[in-house]
């Protein structure tokens, strides 16, 4: 297993895991604790967390003894980035046009809305990113030696 597919298998822990735990704590604050939705805030811990699968390249050098990246491996690194912002413009831009169809041509959106627009479409670039490089390799670890 090479160290794109650990950082990618990392990411993806971290992000499901991140999401689980802002959900649970959002709806704890709300209908346990019957919170605002607006001041059950817990889902800025999901940011916090989320921010903690950017660490992965810290964690998973590569040694100086491997050989050094292929063509291989940036084509499939490549191939990821593309799938990625692929299914990230579809979001983003449906988020950007959902606002005129609910509050119509001259209404107000919130500030917040705009502050969660790009963490909702910074974490479908990372996981998107992450499924494809582990598609592209395979998602188990076939024979080689980590």
């Amino acid at each position: 297993m090479n160290k794109w597919q650990k950082e990618a298998r990392f990411t993806l822990i971290v992000m499901g895991l991140a999401l689980a735990l802002s959900l649970t704590a959002v709806g704890v604050l709300r209908f346990v604790f019957d919170f605002e939705w607006h001041r059950a805030s817990a889902g800025f811990a999901f940011m916090a967390l989320m921010g903690l699968s950017r660490v992965n390249p810290s964690l998973f050098k590569i040694k100086s003894t491997k050989h050094p990246l292929d063509e291989r491996d940036l084509l499939i690194k490549s191939k990821a980035m593309i799938a990625a912002y692929w299914g990230f413009w579809p979001i983003f831009v449906l988020m950007a046009m959902v606002p005129v169809f609910v509050y119509g041509p001259d209404g107000k959106v919130s500030v917040i809305y705009l502050f969660w627009m790009v963490f909702i479409g910074m974490f479908v670039v990372f996981t998107l990113y992450s499924m494809a490089i582990l598609n592209e390799y395979g998602w188990r670890n076939k024979g080689e030696k980590s």
